[in-house]
């Protein structure tokens, strides 16, 4: 059962990711959950396998407990509480792939190759029927694509059978231009020529130097505005993270935060992402997160075999200049390929208070998830209906329909932000004052908020407010010590 839910999930969620809506999100993320809660169950009947309280395991559940910690505190839980499941989903996939025997791997396997091709085939339609190769690639981005390629690529020359595929995936990479890509492949060649066997290391020398100046070369050509770019972009997240150290923004917060982190005048357009996996994470989850995390990541990759092992080498290069792993589709697939098989020893039986006391807090957890879901749901309708009343003019019609969205809650930041900028087109009071009452509300649901701060900066700029803009600025600067 457990295989075929992951076959299912990372099969399909490559060629799904360009329409990853929230309601496709929710489902894959509780898919994933439900597999593993039902396979739990089924298993504590004869016991559960003693690896899942095992030491290797530790850093992987610290890692879940500090980074939810994070989510639980952020500022901008109401934006990212979703994106938090995908990351779950992931840890989830990370641990209970290792209980898969042969066949089941083999099986989930099979469907992941099988969704490259499914992949391959949707960028020649696009290509070459929709003409929006470029414009909406598979898996929303080119250097994402790229990424997934790379990561596919040591999969597909497992076997004579697969080269076709490892073909396809080189045209991906050729045909995205991706630079980050290429110097993924190339550490990932470089690790591969410095594990042959001892007596060929000093054959490998040359290839190593050769590869070693190739990437040097990539960094050089670089254009110049994607470095200054990435440069702007590093800044603002190790800024996120020195504003909070210990639990961060909250995992996937990056997109909504880093506005107010970037400077006045930036060089390149700002991002959602940080084009850096490792600050990204450290500046969303926080410093014992992070620690946890790429402890239980780099452990993993040290204990793996095959050519999987340069996958994920590949990935960890690419992750230092790119966003690719903050993508759920490739970040689904990493984890996959990090599960290596686990022991089969089996820890003793609970007891039967002790296991209904488990599943009870099992019924628990689904039951506050999909409550929290049904309310995202009714939020992301209530949105539609309130921005298809303002393009009509009827603002009072808007208002009304957010008005249930306003009670405390995840969603009362967002719907006082969505308020504030309906009424931005408010002719009938002076210039941004409704606005302003709704922004200001904001800020005092989330200090951190880019939209309140900017558009209470363009309100106040306005003759007669000077001594607002300069208690605007004031109030600014005690946030952002």
């Amino acid at each position: 059962m457990l295989s075929y839910i992951f076959a299912f999930v990372l099969g399909l969620a490559p060629a799904l990711q360009a329409v990853f809506d929230l309601p496709l999100q929710l489902a894959l993320q509780r898919a994933v959950l439900l597999a593993c809660l039902a396979w739990a169950a089924l298993r504590a009947q004869r016991g559960l396998p003693a690896a899942l309280g095992s030491r290797s395991l530790w850093p992987l559940w610290a890692a879940a407990g500090l980074s939810l910690a994070a989510l639980l505190v952020s500022p901008f839980r109401g934006q990212i509480f979703a994106e938090w499941g995908n990351f779950a989903a992931g840890l989830l996939i990370f641990i209970f792939a290792s209980f898969l025997n042969k066949e089941e791997r083999g099986r989930v396997e099979g469907a992941v190759l099988a969704g490259a091709w499914l992949v391959f085939a949707l960028a020649l339609l696009q290509a070459f029927a929709l003409k929006n190769f470029h414009d909406r690639p598979p898996l929303t981005n080119l250097n994402a694509l790229a990424l997934y390629a790379v990561m596919i690529f040591p999969l597909a020359l497992g076997r004579r059978s697969r080269w076709p595929l490892a073909g396809a995936m080189l045209v991906l990479v050729i045909w995205t231009q991706s630079l980050g890509a290429a110097l993924a492949g190339l550490a990932a060649a470089g690790f591969y020529a410095a594990s042959r066997p001892a007596g060929s290391v000093k054959g490998s020398g040359w290839l190593l130097a050769a590869l070693a100046a190739a990437a040097v070369g990539i960094l050089w050509v670089l254009q110049a505005d994607s470095l200054a770019g990435r440069l702007t972009w590093w800044r603002g997240a190790w800024d996120m993270f020195l504003a909070r150290p210990l639990f961060g923004f909250g995992h996937a917060s990056y997109t909504w935060a880093q506005a107010v982190f970037l400077p006045d005048g930036a060089f390149r357009e700002r991002s959602i992402y940080a084009h850096n996996y490792y600050l990204e994470f450290l500046a969303e989850n926080g410093l014992p997160a992070a620690l946890a995390w790429f402890a239980a990541v780099f452990a993993a990759v040290r204990a793996k075999t095959g050519l999987a092992k340069y996958s994920l080498i590949a990935a960890l290069a690419h992750s230092l200049v790119d966003f690719g792993l903050s993508v759920p589709a490739n970040f689904w697939l990493f984890c996959f390929l990090l599960a290596s098989p686990a022991g089969e020893e089996v820890a003793p039986l609970p007891s039967r208070r002790a296991g209904a006391a488990v599943l009870g807090f099992a019924g628990l957890l689904l039951a506050a998830l999909l409550a929290l879901d049904l309310r995202a749901l009714a939020f992301e309708r209530a949105s539609r209906r309130a921005l298809a009343a303002a393009g009509t003019g009827d603002l009072p019609a808007a208002e009304e329909a957010l008005r249930p969205e306003l009670r405390p809650g995840l969603f009362r930041g967002r719907t006082l932000e969505l308020l504030g900028l309906l009424n931005m087109a408010d002719k009938s009071a002076p210039p941004g004052y409704r606005s302003a009452v709704y922004y200001e509300q904001a800020l005092l649901e989330n200090p951190y908020s880019p939209a309140a701060w900017g558009k209470l900066r363009r309100i106040y700029s306005q003759p007669g407010l000077e001594r607002a803009a300069v208690g605007l600025e004031r109030r600014r600067l005690e946030v952002f010590k």
